[in-house]
């Protein structure tokens, strides 16, 4: 008799706790590289610049993660890519840490892109150079050629400080006078020291002549 119950509740023990096991496991199995790419909506490379967590972890909260992109494999060309994944690994959710740098497969979902652990990301080393064969990855398998020809050749993501270089002052040939150097050169007349003299002059001019008429007329009186 003790030895049949203990045998039911040996069973009874085994259905409670294997489907727990389960239900917590994430399984994940890579696809080939090109449809990985296929796959997912954005494919780009960057570096994590702010990472928070909405809602509780344990009631299926999400991590939203933002991201400075440097190189662009798939999908809209932007500097600044914003995604989320579940909370929790075991609901297969995607470690990201601040300050990282990743390799992210993302696709669009009912909050904007979304990614997981099953996506195909890779951390990857830090930088902004596109992707090696010989650079050392961390995910579900290396980087592989055969991934990197998938991916094909990335659209560089121009820095902010590119978006508006400083004007440069265009070359003028010999002779020519450029706005600013005409403007310069009215400035420099208008503040001559002999700027304001004219009326003097026309006033020592005038005297001048009026004291020769004067000594004419004076001469032509004495000789008659």
């Amino acid at each position: 008799m003790m030895a049949r119950i203990a045998a039911v509740l040996a069973m009874a023990a085994s259905l409670v706790l294997l489907p727990t096991g389960t239900a917590c496991a994430c399984s994940c199995a890579e696809p080939e590289p090109r449809e990985l790419v296929a796959s997912a909506t954005a494919v780009f490379t960057a570096t994590a610049t702010g990472v928070r967590l909405t809602g509780p972890a344990e009631g299926g909260g999400r991590v939203v993660a933002t991201l400075s992109a440097d190189h662009v494999y798939k999908g809209e060309t932007r500097a600044e890519f914003t995604m989320s994944t579940a909370a929790q690994s075991p609901a297969c959710g995607y470690a990201v840490k601040k300050g990282e740098r990743y390799l992210i497969f993302a696709r669009t979902g009912g909050s904007g892109l979304e990614t997981d652990l099953c996506s195909g990301n890779r951390r990857l080393p830090a930088g902004d150079r596109p992707l090696r064969l010989t650079d050392e990855t961390h995910g579900l398998s290396p980087l592989t050629a055969d991934l990197i020809t998938a991916l094909g050749s990335p659209t560089r993501v121009r820095p902010a400080s590119a978006e508006s270089p400083t004007a440069r002052p265009s070359p003028t040939s010999p002779g020519e006078t450029t706005p600013a150097a005409t403007s310069s050169a009215r400035n420099v007349s208008r503040s001559s020291p002999l700027n304001g003299a004219g009326p003097l002059l026309a006033i020592l001019a005038a005297a001048a002549i009026a004291g020769g008429a004067v000594v004419v007329i004076v001469r032509r009186r004495r000789s008659g």
